[in-house]
């Protein structure tokens, strides 16, 4: 099997309204991502997104669309079941991790099809058939937080994160603490919470925080800056902390062990490069005694799936966020793939090749073909 061609799709989906998301570093009130299709000589196509986001890993649209448009033409006649040979290409380039991991999911779906097996076979699984989703709570006043998030456990969501912060701006320490405990009020002691500041707090802000909310029961997401932050919150904090934005390697991974900095990882493939990056941090974890959740960003549902898959291969059972594409105002994908029912999700048909789903070609309109 040879690659014959590559198209990328510049897509560009509005929030749904009263869905837009307020978090520390702004409001988020679109998707700016990059679809990829994989053909090759046997007649097959493989799907993959790059989910680009500039205050969370620096990339854009545009710089994924550049990446892609130089890279693309490294891949035509290449054999895509060797995925690890071109991992190892996109290696020699730094950053860019967006970008790689479109590649990457185009890859594994090309894989899963031509093996005729869904994707999350080829990474052992299934250890289930279904994964427990987190609803996204936005920054809002403290009784508007609350109300949200009883909404979501009654339309059956077992865990909920909410978000805190403010990037290059004063904290109200207050209102942080406020908005922690009106949620955790709202919805009960048996609902799990993530109160994830985006980075959008400073040393003395996060730790004034934490103090006052260790009895809550809340898994609080990257309260520092760095690993080195994360690691001094840790020594004097009860709260379990994950690492997100300081998790966006396999190297990141292994720092963090290293310096005990984090309870749990956030594990988002649209992150860190991929399916076969993702793989390695959980086996590194694994190896640690080092916890890990699933989340995703700004994606839609065809990246969402293809994060699902990888989900349904590991014995994790702490709810994922693969519910970024309800926001959207359009769904790229007509048939199969993931589908929510309540808190939890599944494959549409957990039988079929590859990530098992169908585009609406006519949504993502005229590609960019690279031959």
């Amino acid at each position: 099997m040879k690659i014959t061609g590559i198209d990328l799709y510049p897509l560009n989906i509005p929030f749904k309204p009263e869905r837009v998301m307020k978090v520390s570093y702004g409001v988020i009130s679109e998707i700016e991502n990059v679809v990829i299709a994989i053909h090759t000589n046997e007649d097959l196509t493989g799907w993959g997104e790059a989910a680009p986001l500039l205050p969370f890993n620096g990339e854009s649209q545009d710089s994924v669309m550049r990446f892609l448009k130089v890279f693309s033409k490294q891949l035509i006649n290449q054999d895509p079941a060797g995925i690890g040979r071109i991992i190892d290409l996109l290696d020699t380039v730094t950053g860019n991790l967006a970008a790689k991991a479109a590649i990457d999911f185009a890859l594994y779906d090309l894989l899963g099809k031509a093996a005729h097996m869904p994707v999350y076979r080829l990474f052992g699984g299934p250890r289930a058939l279904e994964a427990p989703m987190h609803a996204t709570v936005p920054i809002r006043e403290p009784h508007e937080m609350a109300a949200e998030a009883k909404k979501w456990v009654d339309a059956g969501f077992g865990m909920l994160e909410f978000k805190l912060g403010r990037v290059g701006g004063d904290v109200d320490i207050d209102m942080e603490v406020q908005r922690v405990k009106s949620v955790r009020e709202a919805v009960g002691g048996r609902v799990k919470l993530v109160a994830d500041a985006n980075t959008g707090w400073n040393l003395s802000s996060a730790l004034a925080v934490l103090r006052r909310i260790q009895d809550l029961d809340v898994y609080v997401e990257q309260p520092a800056k760095d690993i080195p932050g994360l690691a001094r919150i840790k020594k004097a904090v009860s709260v379990p902390i994950i690492a997100d934005e300081s998790c966006q390697s396999p190297g990141n991974v292994m720092e963090l062990i290293r310096q005990d900095a984090a309870d749990l990882v956030s594990v988002k493939p649209v992150k860190v490069g991929g399916l076969s990056k993702a793989a390695q941090i959980i086996a590194i974890a694994e190896a640690a005694g080092l916890g890990y959740r699933y989340d995703t960003h700004v994606s839609t549902r065809l990246a969402c799936t293809a994060s699902l898959h990888l989900a349904l291969s590991t014995s994790n059972q702490i709810g994922g966020g693969f519910t970024h594409y309800t926001r959207q105002a359009r769904d790229i994908v007509r048939s199969g793939g993931l589908k929510l029912d309540g808190g939890t999700a599944r494959l549409e048909d957990p039988d079929a090749p590859g990530f098992g789903v169908e585009l609406d070609l006519a949504g993502l309109g005229n590609p960019i073909r690279i031959e």
